[in-house]
């Protein structure tokens, strides 16, 4: 009886243990049960996809899809009758399986009003479907999320009516569509950057080092090493085609004292405005190269032709 007594005495002490362990232990994210974020389909959205963003209450569309909760909130409010829209297109066409789900989150100000729509291509569809519909009911709460329908959705369509901000203004943090079977674990995060195996690379947009805007795939603010470079250039063997209009000295030595460069090269201002295309000259240079051994070989014929006429004339 003593032991029984010790052990019910100490039974409440287990079953708190119990139920904090099975409060605190972690749930895992599977096909069917999406905890966090990780398989977020919209990462770098506005870089992988096409998205454009009308209405009134225009927000930050870059901080819609950075995986940072930091809110972006509008300078006007939406209103029903200019609401502001989101629409990400050009999703990959992957069916949503055992499941997905879409939503949005916010700190302050969240929509009170609001519809989420999805384009079904699934079998050639090509329809609209609505996924939540809070147009006509007051919606309070400052995250939402919803399992989609089944199907194969290449477009998403947020619409917020109205919010709960200042002057009615709306903040958002993130959108999401979360899609386990799409996806690996944050998957286009890095800015668009993707990998496969060893390689890294990304589909669209340019990278710059050295500077923060760059106009060109690969832009370098500073020096380049390397033990190679290759690049696939043109060749300029149209020179020694019997069509080429070769210039004379005569011509080329008038082009050069009025334009202080050789012809067809561009000047010296040029290449310092536009910089040189290491391609394009590539294929100048040898022109010019092909142009000179061309020069050298008229010169040989007339230098072979003086001599065997001063050969001629001595003897004479």
């Amino acid at each position: 009886m003593k032991t029984l007594f010790k052990w019910t005495k100490g039974l409440p002490l287990c079953l708190f243990l119990l139920s904090a362990l099975t409060t605190r232990s972690q749930t895992i994210t599977t096909n069917r049960n999406v905890v966090g974020m990780e398989h977020n389909l919209l990462f770098s959205a506005d870089t992988r996809y096409q998205v454009t963003q009308t209405g009134s209450g225009t927000i930050d569309l870059r901080r819609m899809f950075d995986g940072v909760f930091t809110p972006s909130y509008s300078g006007t409010a939406p209103t029903e009758q200019n609401p502001t829209v989101i629409l990400i297109e050009g999703l990959p066409a992957y069916h949503t399986q055992a499941g997905a789900w879409v939503g949005w989150s916010t700190r302050w100000w969240p929509a009170n009003k609001f519809k989420i729509e999805a384009y079904n291509v699934h079998s050639g569809a090509n329809i609209w479907v609505t996924v939540a519909d809070y147009s006509q009911t007051i919606y309070s709460g400052s995250d939402f999320n919803v399992r989609m329908p089944s199907g194969t959705f290449s477009k998403l369509r947020f619409t917020f009516m109205s919010a709960t901000g200042t002057d009615g203004r709306i903040g958002i943090s993130e959108l999401f569509f979360l899609h386990p079977e799409a996806t690996t674990p944050y998957y286009g995060l890095k800015n668009g950057w993707e990998s496969s195996g060893d390689n890294a690379f990304r589909r669209s947009g340019n990278v710059g080092i050295g500077t923060t805007s760059p106009t060109a795939k690969l832009e370098v603010n500073g020096t380049i090493r390397a033990t190679e470079i290759k690049v696939e250039a043109q060749t300029a063997d149209f020179v020694f085609e019997e069509d080429y209009e070769l210039k004379s000295l005569e011509e080329v030595e008038q082009f050069v004292q009025t334009n202080k460069h050789l012809p067809d090269i561009p000047s010296a201002k040029e290449m310092k405005e536009n910089g040189v295309g290491l391609a394009e000259m590539n294929k100048l240079l040898l022109q010019k190269v092909e142009e000179l051994t061309l020069y050298i070989l008229q010169q040989g014929k007339r230098i072979n032709y003086l001599e065997k006429s001063n050969q001629y004339t001595n003897k004479q």
